[in-house]
């Protein structure tokens, strides 16, 4: 293994002390999961603090941006993540993209379980449709993206399972190792034998924490399970998944629901890298390409 991918997953596995509590556990977990790694978004994108009603969160401005703007809900399990975790990816998206990028502070569990995080961020989207980083002002194009956690919430909303009126369906989708059903993986998925980001104990656990007592079926928390007509409105959609994640499975099977309705979908796998290897920017070269055929599918290329 090459020594920039053995020391990330060596950062990966570390473990909590004993005594310290699940919870405080995976929120410092996330949001030291990057290394520090940033690229020349945070050099050249500016930040714009903002709120929407009561939710803070964030623009990521590029230089002379252009019409379209970008909504990025972060990953960490529903239960962490947050504004610093994920502003260096989130401005190298601006940056590549040169499109601005929002990103909500939203709601996390077990504090605000299901559906709080989700109605968040549709509220995002729906502000990003009428507000710039400086104001009202129309919107060339909506595009929407997340990670992992992320990536689930950005679905539901692509897929219009939001349980509000008046959410706006984004032009294009970008999904990084999206998390995408929160069941247990049926008999004849395998998992890799060393995913140290995600494994079944914990996949069982933000289950319990971010959806109690809810049917874990339900497609605006599981959107693998989504109805076909639904499926069959999924805008123009990119899904970026590693073969040595656990979540790779997922991101096949809905890609081929989503292809047997017709819907325009590009599943980019890529070999033997880590959970979310995007936010390893600057220190895996994979991690650059792959921001950048993000970056140029959200802008409506096909290739960067």
């Amino acid at each position: 293994m090459r020594p920039e991918l053995a020391e990330i997953f060596a950062h990966l596995r570390q473990q909590p002390d004993a005594g310290v509590d699940p919870i405080a556990a995976m929120r410092s977990m996330v949001e030291g999961y990057a290394m520090g790694c940033a690229g020349e978004g945070m050099a050249t994108c500016r930040m714009v603090p903002t709120r929407i009603g009561d939710l803070a969160a964030e623009w990521l401005v590029p230089p002379a941006p252009g019409d379209g703007r970008i909504v990025y809900c972060h990953g960490g399990g529903w239960v962490a993540g947050s504004l610093n975790s994920h502003r260096t990816l989130a401005a190298e998206l601006a940056h590549l993209s040169g499109f601005p990028v929002l990103v909500p502070d939203y709601r996390l569990a077990p504090e605000h379980p299901f559906p709080a995080g989700l109605i968040d961020c549709a509220q995002a989207l729906a502000h990003a449709a009428q507000h710039g980083p400086d104001g009202p002002g129309a919107c060339g194009a909506l595009a929407l993206a997340g990670d992992s956690a992320g990536g689930n919430l950005a679905a539901a909303l692509a897929l219009g399972l939001a349980p509000m009126a008046d959410v706006p369906r984004p032009d294009r989708l970008v999904l990084f190792s999206p998390f995408l059903a929160l069941e247990p993986l049926e008999a004849g998925f395998s998992r890799p034998a060393d995913d140290p980001a995600v494994e079944g104990d914990g996949m069982a656990l933000v289950a319990t924490l971010y959806a109690p007592d809810h049917n874990l079926s339900d497609p605006a928390i599981s959107p693998l399970r989504a109805e076909d007509s639904a499926l069959a409105q999924l805008p123009p959609t990119l899904i970026l998944a590693s073969t040595a994640e656990t979540l790779r499975g997922q991101a096949l099977v809905f890609a081929q629901r989503a292809w047997g309705q017709g819907a325009t979908v590009r599943l980019s796998l890529w070999p033997d890298l880590p959970h979310v290897w995007p936010i390893f920017m600057g220190k895996l070269p994979e991690a650059d390409l792959a921001l950048r055929e993000a970056a140029a599918f959200l802008r409506g290329q096909s290739r960067a």
